[in-house]
């Protein structure tokens, strides 16, 4: 049995450089994702733009060109684009799939519990949710919320847990926050403020934490859904399947005897990791290419 999926690791004929964070368009027929003409990821000098790959012709078109728009993630019915555009301050934007018709929706404030933001997500009831950048007195961390595509209704969804970042560390709180099929529930890395088990320093552990999309408030119920037979690994990008039954998430245990980075399946209590290939950001089919994953016995 075969699951359609996409990941960077998949040999698709797109020409070149560093690609980042595929998904598929609501009717599989199209691909869109950052694509870094200069550097990749987290480079100080990267160019970045979205790209959009159209399957049946085999043509890829670069539909922003700032050089600076990241994270293309496709509204329900297809038929617009949300990005972000990361010079300061965060601009959220929404376009048509050939790149016409930019609306900026919305932006960060830059003020201390709003600082940046990132990690966009549109939901099939039309919420975009993004990570947002805070440092509320000295305790820096990110949290999570959404916002209406015409960018009303903003509303928190988690406050990233109770730990702060440690200096020189990646960012402890919720990172690349992912759907459920029925927008209930929000599938989150989380990061806290120590390296995984045999990590390098500034390291970050990062756990699948699952909560729902009700707005947040203290003592809001969370779900942890790391293995506690493996509690010390660096979990993260994790996407619900179309059916509700399954989450992908790439992986990594440094502690592990042979340690296979890579996307994993896993059901919605986290009860398993089953690996399914290498790579990073994997993405779903919509649910009419989909086969079934692989039952685990």
């Amino acid at each position: 049995t075969e699951i359609y999926t996409l990941s960077l690791h998949d040999a698709l004929p797109i020409y070149g450089k560093f690609k980042f964070l595929p998904h598929f368009s609501p009717d599989g027929n199209k691909i869109v994702y950052t694509k870094y003409s200069v550097g990749q990821y987290s480079s100080p000098d990267a160019v970045m733009d979205i790209e959009v790959y159209d399957l049946a012709s085999g043509t890829e078109t670069m539909i922003t060109h700032q050089g600076d728009d990241v994270q293309g993630t496709w509204s329900p019915t297809g038929r617009r684009i949300a990005y972000l555009n990361i010079s300061p301050p965060t601009t959220m934007w929404t376009m048509g799939p050939d790149g016409s018709n930019p609306e900026r929706i919305a932006s960060s404030s830059g003020t201390v519990d709003d600082m940046q933001w990132g990690d966009i997500a549109w939901s099939r009831d039309d919420w975009i949710l993004f990570s947002v950048a805070q440092n509320v007195n000295g305790c820096f961390k990110v949290r999570t919320d959404k916002i209406r595509p015409d960018g009303s209704s903003r509303m928190q969804m988690s406050d990233g847990g109770p730990n702060c970042t440690p200096p020189g560390a990646e960012q402890s709180g919720d990172a690349d926050p992912g759907w459920s099929a029925n927008s209930k529930t929000i599938y989150s890395s989380r990061g806290f403020p120590i390296p995984p088990a045999n990590g390098p320093p500034g390291s970050t552990e990062r756990k699948l934490y699952a909560f729902s999309s009700d707005a947040w408030y203290p003592g809001k119920p969370e779900m942890d859904l790391s293995l506690a037979s493996e509690p010390s690994c660096i979990e993260g990008v994790p996407k619900g399947s179309p059916d509700g039954e399954y989450i992908l998430v790439f992986r990594l245990c440094i502690d592990t005897p042979m340690p296979k980075a890579g996307i994993y399946l896993t059901d919605t209590a986290g009860n398993y990791r089953t690996f399914i290939t290498e790579g990073f950001g994997a993405d779903w089919a919509p649910r009419h290419l989909e086969r079934r994953p692989p039952r685990r016995d």
